[in-house]
């Protein structure tokens, strides 16, 4: 995103005062005039025909982007922007190149979550352009909206189309450490969209910062209350921090069929039960929130610990439940170790590979695996046989979690739990 921001489009920026020439006001030629006007690097003048070739050429990209060539030399920023979405939606966004600039223009001026916008419509029209998903699921990650990324992470891996970084990022969650130096400057340049906080606002909540994670996402809210992941994380908040008087507030302004499939909004509902001595349904909603994503912590240690509270007794369904406990937190450290280590281990690639199978992961599973074999030579590792087995398993028809034979993964909470 740093990259981004610095705007690096095709044309430099004019300079020196641009003296305002005398113009027709009904030119016969507009765009040949602003064309002229171009190649004389007469900018203000060319900008007089702007509104004539716009009107005179509105279903021509190329004409379009010449006017946004022409308000990149006056620092139009926002003018440029929308000129270059314009002229990708005229071509029906089939121009790759146009896509990626009017993608960079829009970060440039702030507006991510309006490059977000142009992204996603351009997969919808096009949906097997691989490096746009790419760019749209790297813009989610940065703008700290995981939950939304996600998805694509996962079409890109089923379509083939994944290195190192992209894997990383799925498997494990931004460090501690995570640089916000990109998303402040966004905002800092378009204060009138704060949704980029929510990074900010994500990592505070991890440090326990929790009272100005708070701030943060109510000043996120006020601008865009129907910005669902900051709602989502204001809930969590919340109930977390044993404010449940708001998170009832809060709980009776939401939609909650809307929220249904969100992991974290049944995790906030389990944790307010939990505070106010509900244990059974707290059990309930963690159980709902380990079928929504299977793949956080949180709710499957939470069932262990209630089970163990209620004296619930299910052998074989606690024991898959600690086991993926066990997976998960193995592929998490072996994940942070091969990423620490320059990502380079074969052995560790390999390793997680076999995690995620255990996990039922198949897709992410056989990714690992192929990108072990690319990693330098190990003949103690057997990574050809472990990738030979896990796409034994594999199908079209497989989903990204496999279910069956997995007695944690079913939707009804189980009857001995009840």
């Amino acid at each position: 995103m740093i990259a981004l921001l610095s705007f690096p489009l095709a044309v430099a920026p004019g300079c020196g005062k641009q003296v305002t020439p005398e113009v027709r006001q009904a030119p016969e030629r507009p765009l040949g005039e602003l064309r002229l006007a171009m190649r004389k690097q007469k900018w203000t003048e060319a900008w007089h025909y702007s509104d004539a070739v716009l009107e005179a050429h509105a279903d021509d990209a190329d004409a379009i982007a010449s006017v946004a060539k022409v308000a990149q030399h006056l620092e139009k920023s926002d003018e440029v922007a929308d000129l270059l979405v314009r002229a990708c939606s005229v071509e029906s966004f089939s121009n790759d190149g146009r896509v990626r600039q009017a993608m960079i223009a829009l970060v440039a001026a702030g507006r991510l979550y309006d490059a977000i916008g142009l992204l996603e419509a351009t997969i919808q029209a096009i949906p097997s352009r691989h490096a746009t998903r790419r760019w749209l699921y790297d813009l989610y990650v940065n703008s700290g909206n995981r939950t939304e990324a996600t998805p694509h992470g996962r079409i890109l891996v089923r379509q083939r189309q994944f290195d190192t970084k992209l894997l990383l990022s799925l498997g494990i969650a931004p460090s501690a450490k995570d640089d916000l130096g990109s998303t402040l400057e966004i905002v800092r340049r378009n204060p009138d969209d704060k949704r980029p906080l929510l990074r900010q606002a994500n990592k505070l909540l991890k440090s326990g910062q929790t009272d100005e994670a708070i701030k943060i996402l109510g000043e996120i809210i006020d601008q865009h209350p129907e910005f669902e992941p900051a709602q989502l994380q204001l809930g969590l908040a919340f109930a977390e921090s044993g404010n449940i008087d708001a998170y009832q507030q809060w709980l009776m302004e939401q939609d909650a069929s809307s929220l249904d499939a969100r992991a974290q909004y049944w995790i906030a509902k389990a944790t307010a039960a939990f505070a106010n001595g509900k244990p059974k349904d707290a059990l309930q909603f963690f159980w709902n929130a380990g079928q929504r994503d299977p793949d956080l912590v949180k709710p499957w240690a939470s069932i262990l610990e209630l089970t163990s509270e209620l004296q619930i007794e299910s052998p074989e369904r606690l024991s898959a439940i600690a086991n993926r406990l066990e997976s998960l937190e193995q592929v998490r450290v072996s994940m942070e170790r091969f990423d620490q280590m320059g990502s380079i281990s074969r052995q560790l690639a390999t390793d997680i590979a076999l995690e995620l199978e255990k996990l039922g992961r198949l897709w992410e599973a056989e990714a690992w695996a192929s990108l072990a074999t690319t990693l330098p030579r190990d003949d103690t590792v057997e990574v050809d046989e472990v990738r030979t087995q896990i796409v034994s398993r594999l199908t079209e028809q497989t989903p990204w979690q496999v279910t069956e034979g997995y007695p944690e993964l079913q939707p009804e909470l189980p009857s001995e739990f009840e």
